[in-house]
């Protein structure tokens, strides 16, 4: 996809946001070690109460769902917001005010969904931990949409520059240089 696909000033906002979703949702799929990052460190280990409150599930110690709703419920606001703030400090580097707003907006939503979650728990159990899950699946792909882009994650080409480019006059001064 070209920099003229992806470009907010040559494309409508919406259909901007439309095309950065769907590129940074399936691009990051090349990088085998940002999908293993994302495997291991975000949802084993970053989702590590989730887990021990569902093998105490299926070990029939937890006698109801408290203790994975409250996995959960911390899990995904947590995600969510540190994310979120990642996406809104790097793009407003880069002047791109509509990754912000949708950044904002999945703040936005994360917390209202926590603070939902909680008040209508005692009432509707199934149904706050069915949106408390969803919940943890939009943390998990809005983490990979902010971070698929980022070098970090990337396995860097083995003929990649080391110094810049090679055509720019060099600084300094080699005219009393003398070999012997």
């Amino acid at each position: 996809m070209s920099s003229k696909d992806t470009n907010p000033d040559q494309l409508g906002d919406w259909q901007y946001l439309g095309r950065e979703i769907w590129r940074r949702s399936w691009q990051p799929f090349k990088n085998v070690p940002f999908v293993f990052y994302v495997v291991l460190a975000i949802i084993c280990l970053g989702g590590l109460g989730i887990w021990v409150e569902v093998i105490k599930g299926q070990l029939g110690q937890a006698t109801d769902n408290s203790g994975l709703l409250t996995a959960l419920s911390t899990f995904f606001p947590a995600l969510i917001g540190s994310a979120s703030l990642q996406l809104i400090l790097s793009s407003t580097g880069n002047s791109d005010k509509i990754l912000v707003s949708f950044s904002l907006l999945a703040c936005f939503v994360s917390f209202f969904g926590v603070v939902l979650i909680t008040v209508f728990y005692p009432v509707h159990p199934t149904w706050s931990l069915a949106a408390a899950i969803w919940f943890g699946i939009f943390a998990v792909w809005f983490w990979w949409f902010t971070n698929g882009d980022e070098l970090t994650y990337q396995n860097a080409p083995i003929d990649a520059a080391a110094g810049g480019n090679t055509a720019r006059a060099v600084k300094g001064n080699l005219s009393e240089f003398k070999v012997d």
